[in-house]
């Protein structure tokens, strides 16, 4: 062979190796994902996590400045998860069992302080999917139980993650909660 012929025939046998390894990626996650519906969100379901974080502000007039500071924060965690949570395809739920919250509040004055609690509940009403928004609507019938919109975080075959951001402002005094729920498919 000679030179001229030898470099053609690497270049052919390069191209068909890069042809070949282009065909050959393909997308390895092709599994069909998990759609968010009504009917694949209904189940039975465990709670794995719950925090909520608190913010409280005021405002304070100075010299005709409104100041705002800080009054206190909070962290509340959950544990020791007993409770069953039932999404229905007809648009309700119902809720029960037992957890412990631990909060820590931290005032911008004095100590912190940490309190315990074991909460015993029954809830039931119903809920909204929006699935153009990833949100959760909950209408609770008693209020004993996560309530309002949540957005969807995370949700597969397995989990949902919710999250829900809300501020309360009542006179000169702003509330910012900011809460995450997870839970698992039994």
């Amino acid at each position: 062979m000679t030179k001229i012929n030898l470099m053609k025939f690497l270049k052919y046998i390069f191209i068909l190796l890069m042809a070949v390894s282009i065909t050959n990626c393909g997308d390895e996650s092709s599994a069909p994902s998990f759609v968010l519906s009504t009917a694949n969100i209904a189940g039975s379901y465990i709670i794995n996590s719950l925090s909520i974080d608190t913010k409280v502000t005021s405002v304070t007039d100075v010299s005709g400045v409104s100041v705002p500071f800080t009054v206190a924060t909070s962290t509340s965690t959950g544990d020791t998860f007993q409770v069953v949570f039932v999404l229905n395809v007809n648009g309700t739920y119902s809720a029960s069992g037992l957890y412990r919250i631990v909060s820590v509040v931290t005032p911008t004055v004095g100590n912190q302080i940490t309190n315990s609690e074991i909460i015993n509940f029954t809830d039931s009403g119903s809920y909204q999917l929006n699935t153009t928004n990833n949100t959760l609507t909950i209408i609770s019938s008693t209020g004993d139980f996560i309530e309002g919109t949540m957005d969807i975080v995370t949700f597969n075959e397995t989990t949902v993650s919710l999250s829900q951001e809300t501020e309360v402002e009542l006179d000169a005094i702003t509330t910012e909660i900011n809460s995450r729920i997870s839970f698992t498919r039994e």
